[in-house]
């Protein structure tokens, strides 16, 4: 029980009547009464309390939160999975508007609380009673029926009437000239949050329009906010791909032309083709809320899945014709200006090291020689395998790596052992045995595994709330 709005007189009749239930059948019930959750959605508030607190037993999922929010005038109740059986979404919200809004409605939130909390135990142990039932037919049960033992907000010797109440003449929020709205506001600062007062059905209707209004602004804001970055997003990547064919054409040097195509490629098209995934969710999301979540991981694990089966060995392919067709740009001799001749991988070998010859054998990286029939002068180019392979998965630990010795890129993995594996809480390690293809040196190193990364939090709760206090 905690009762942080203050609007309860004696929370210890509240806490017996948890406890002995507790007692009798490990139903786990949290009250909790707020004056404010500031702009947060009341729904998501008690799921995200719910879920935090941990409510009901481990396996059974047998918790219920009631939670009552001052200022918005709002009761939520969330149920846990393993009772939604018996207290499904409608009972639970027909025990609102009979136990629950009524007695709140008369200022009386010890009463509606008591109540809400009994009538909630006796539905789930005695299902064959009717909601309006629930406080005079149950049996066999320690729950407290009898309503007039309760003690009330109204008995408080401080009660009185209020003597300002202003006269709206049925307009509604949007109607409402700026001086009234700033009475209909300090209004709901003086009173809504204290005990012994409540709105009027006036003010209590003004103000729910006034949290609609808000609350459509709000998606209003938020939907041109998704157009913006959905337009934003395809016209910056659109943009760099038209940036990066503009620099190949313009650009003379091929080596250069390699250079940029090579590092810019990847990142650009996978920023292009997930568009459609992007503007897909974005369209969902204004029919679906918050059910959106797991729509857009199946979507985004989907959409991989199917690329990399269909269009994964195409797309690659297709790279590395444009980039083999770049380096096969026609040359100038830089001494002369004779045009160059590319000589085949197997003639090229006579102008390379061995330690060149060796990066080509172990495919880490690929030469291209050229040769000037006029002066004999060449040129040797080096260009990176575009296809990288890693030792572990999600990591950074390349197959192939320059060698410490000969400086070649011919440190190869020979073997490796993954002496602790990641969580989410730490980072693991792996061992990893290279033996260089050139030199011979041989070394053990060792890499650290990044930390694992949450998606997503669960929930385990369903419920229903109501308005009224």
């Amino acid at each position: 029980m905690e009762d942080s709005a203050g609007v309860l007189t004696d929370t210890s009749v509240i806490d017996n009547i948890i406890s002995a239930e507790e007692a009798s059948s490990g139903l786990e019930i949290a009250v909790v009464t707020l004056p404010t959750i500031g702009s947060y959605v009341p729904k998501d508030f008690a799921v995200a309390l719910f879920n935090h607190w941990k409510i009901g037993k481990k396996g059974k999922d047998n918790g219920i939160l009631v939670l009552h929010i001052i200022d918005q005038r709002r009761v939520e109740i969330e149920i846990g999975y393993g009772l939604e059986g018996d207290l499904p979404d409608v009972t639970v919200k027909r025990i609102i508007d009979t136990y629950t809004i009524p007695a709140f409605k008369a200022d009386n939130f010890q009463k509606g609380h008591a109540d809400t909390v009994a009538a909630l135990i006796n539905k789930r142990n005695h299902p064959e009673i009717a909601v309006e039932n629930l406080l005079f037919n149950a049996s066999n049960t320690n729950v407290a029926t009898d309503i007039s033992d309760y003690p009330s907000n109204n008995d408080s010797t401080n009660e009185s009437k209020r003597t300002d109440e202003y006269d709206y003449q049925g307009k509604s929020y949007s109607q409402l000239t700026d001086e009234e709205k700033k009475i209909l506001e300090e209004t709901v600062d003086k009173y809504n949050t204290t005990g012994n007062y409540f709105l009027n059905d006036e003010e209590s209707r003004l103000l729910n329009e006034k949290l609609t209004e808000q609350e459509r602004i709000e998606k209003e804001e938020t939907r041109e906010y998704k157009q913006y970055f959905v337009f934003g997003y395809i016209s910056l990547f659109l943009f760099l791909h038209l940036l990066q064919r503009i620099f190949v054409w313009i650009i003379p040097s091929p080596t250069a032309k390699y250079h940029i195509v090579h590092k810019t490629d990847f990142p650009l098209f996978y920023g292009v083709i997930v568009t459609p995934i992007i503007f897909t969710i974005t369209l969902l999301s204004e029919f679906l809320d918050d059910a959106i979540f797991p729509i857009s991981i199946f979507l985004t694990i989907a959409f991989i899945v199917v690329y990399a089966i269909f269009w994964g060995d195409l797309r690659l392919r297709k790279l590395s014709e444009r980039l083999l067709k770049i380096r096969n740009i026609p040359r100038n001799c830089k001494k002369c200006g004779t045009a160059m001749v590319k000589l085949s991988e197997e003639e090229d070998n006579a102008h390379l090291s061995k330690g060149q010859i060796s990066e080509e054998l172990v495919n880490s990286i690929d030469y291209d020689v050229w040769v000037c029939p006029g002066c004999e002068a060449n040129s040797i180019l080096k260009f990176p395998n575009i296809d990288p392979e890693y030792i572990h998965k999600g990591t950074s630990f390349r197959k192939i790596k320059t060698c410490p010795e000969c400086k070649f890129e011919t440190f190869v993995c020979k073997s490796s052992r993954i002496l602790s594996e990641a969580t989410y809480s730490s980072s693991g390690k792996v061992e990893v045995r290279r033996n260089c293809a050139h030199c011979k040196h041989s070394a053990t190193e060792y890499e650290t595994i990044p930390k694992k990364q949450k998606s997503s939090s669960g929930g385990s709760s369903g419920g229903g709330g109501g308005g009224g206090g």
